[in-house]
């Protein structure tokens, strides 16, 4: 299932250009000999469009975005942020939440936590009020890449200055470059009457295309978006009729095959992602694999003896010390070596060569073109639990769909059924169990959901519980472990955390794969996890101190009431 959308932000086209051109580089290394030459330029094809089109798909085959590279502002639903605030402990958090009770005993409700390490005493509350409308908090720091642009900070403004003026420069360059070639090309005389030449045209369906002689350029050259010429040496041997069929047939088929605007369109990528190392490398290639595609081309038509004659006249016309052009499809001694060899060892593709070639192409850019997304609501769930089960479940997206009207209430009562019918209480078939019901609402793949489960306790049940173990709750809702006070008090598969100033331990408690205890962990002044913890503690709170200390000195802070 594909969802197509167009807002990828700039900085994650550029990251994801960067991998595929990485991707085709190694590719190119490992593949180039083995593989017809067409393959190539349209991979190039489509490593342009990532660069340059801001889409968006979103497939199975997805890459996550990476962290650290989102900047988005995560959506907390108002069901998910609802306490019962009476109900709280004053405590350094568990879990609390609302519930609703249906009449088959299951239940929808949201789980939260607050942390606060300074003990009851200062406990911080969020509460959304009844009615409101969704609550959203951003998550982006501003160490992040898009922030580079987005920013207001000094570095922001810095990095999009910079970024500015070098693509200034960058296209002042080339429009230098072009208003030169455009003005050596404006010099040139048109080959009306040459009988030769207009035979040659005519051979090759290319009657319309006109050719201009130039004293200005040292090497033929095709030219033109709109309306393509050829432009050949005035220096050239015009009584060699082999030497001109083979130089009219490698600038007919740059444009045949519209070389100059595949060119056109590199040259805005490298504009655009002028800063990317690995887009003028991916330029000098492509330059290079366009060549040799036409060469290929160009050699479907000959025999053996004609392809020698054919690597002579490239020889022949190729320029010594130049390189390859970037505004235009001309001869080049840069590669003229490895072209003549390629042509000289070249052989027609098999059916079966041809087979594997188009197979590999349509997968490489099924890869390609489906391998990034941006970034999206994760969203999906509230904790949804069940009185029949002991697990408690909350979904979220791996990738970006498009799931319809009342995708929450649709995947809840997913959820909900499942939970209710469980008999087995083993984590791993649960979560299967949720997935493949899921896929069968949705119609997507079961990749496609995160089951996060978390197991259920009730406060009578966790006392019986913990009881055997020497764990005891206070009246205020702190953990005592064989009567002292519990420093940092955590159990994982309950996503249970607590933490108190003046505690004397540290607690950790194990459970198996069915949730049940297998033991509790202690750590003690001495210990190496206590230490480790006191240390980091020690470091937090400087930190802590330091930039309130800063904000205090600079800024001022404004509450409203």
């Amino acid at each position: 299932m594909l969802h197509f959308r167009m807002n990828m932000p700039f900085y994650l086209m550029a990251f994801y250009g960067s991998v595929m051109i990485a991707a085709v580089l190694l590719l190119r290394a490992l593949l180039k000999n083995k593989l017809p030459k067409f393959v190539f330029p349209a991979l190039w094809g489509v490593v342009l469009l990532r660069l340059l089109v801001p889409f968006s798909l979103s497939s199975p085959l997805s890459l996550p975005v990476p962290a650290g590279l989102t900047g988005l502002s995560e959506v907390i639903h108002e069901d998910e942020m609802a306490w019962a605030v009476e109900d709280l402990p004053q405590t350094h958090s568990g879990t609390a939440g609302t519930e609703a009770m249906g009449g088959d005993g299951t239940a929808r409700f949201s789980v939260s936590e607050s942390f606060d390490t300074a003990g009851s005493e200062n406990i911080e509350q969020t509460v959304v009020e009844e009615g409101s409308s969704d609550y959203t908090m951003d998550t982006s720091t501003s160490f992040l890449p898009r922030n580079f642009f987005q920013g207001n900070s000094s570095l922001g403004k810095g990095l999009t200055v910079l970024y500015l003026l070098g693509l200034a420069a960058v296209a002042g360059i080339l429009a230098w470059q072009k208003i030169t070639y455009a003005k050596r090309l404006k010099g040139g005389l048109l080959i009306e009457h040459n009988e030769t030449v207009n035979a040659m045209l005519r051979e090759m369906g290319i009657c319309h295309v006109l050719v201009f002689t130039n004293d200005e350029i040292a090497s033929p050259l095709a030219c033109g978006l709109i309306g393509p010429r050829i432009c050949l040496p005035t220096r050239m041997d015009f009584g060699n009729a082999v030497l001109l069929r083979h130089v009219l047939a490698h600038e007919a088929m740059h444009i045949r095959r519209r070389d100059n605007w595949v060119k056109a369109v590199m040259l805005a990528a490298l504009l655009l992602h002028w800063c990317n190392p690995l887009m003028w490398i991916m330029a000098k290639c492509l330059a290079s694999d366009l060549e040799a595609a036409c060469d290929a081309a160009v050699l479907k038509k000959y025999d053996a003896d004609e392809r020698k004659s054919y690597a002579f006249s490239l020889l022949t016309m190729a320029i010594t010390g130049s390189r390859t052009s970037l505004l235009y499809s001309a001869f080049s001694k840069t590669e003229v070596e490895r072209r003549v060899k390629g042509i000289l060892n070249y052989r027609r593709a098999t059916a079966f060569a041809l087979l594997v070639s188009v197979l590999f192409l349509l997968g490489s850019t099924a890869v390609f073109a489906t391998g990034g997304q941006a970034p999206f609501s994760p969203y999906l769930t509230a904790f949804c639990y069940s009185s029949n089960c002991v697990w408690g479940a909350k979904v979220t997206l791996a990738r970006d769909i498009a799931l319809g009207k009342n995708a929450q209430k649709r995947a809840e009562d997913a959820v909900l059924a499942v939970l209710s019918r469980d008999v087995a209480g083993a984590p791993e078939i649960l979560e299967a169990d949720i997935r493949t019901a899921l896929a069968g609402v949705f119609g997507v793949e079961r990749s496609a959901f995160e089951v996060a489960l978390s197991l259920v306790r009730d406060d009578e049940e966790l006392d019986k519980e913990y009881e055997p173990w020497g764990l005891t709750r206070r009246e205020d809702g702190f953990w005592l472990y064989q009567g002292e006070q519990i420093r940092i008090y955590e159990d994982r598969m309950l996503g249970h955390y607590q933490s108190h100033e003046k505690g004397a331990a540290d607690v950790s408690v194990q459970r198996d794969r069915l949730g049940n205890i297998t033991g509790v962990t202690v750590w003690r002044p001495g210990d190496r996890e206590y230490d480790q913890r006191t240390r980091n503690d020690a470091v937090n709170r400087s930190r802590i101190s330091d930039g309130n200390q800063r904000m205090g000195d600079g800024d001022i802070i404004e509450t409203g009431a």
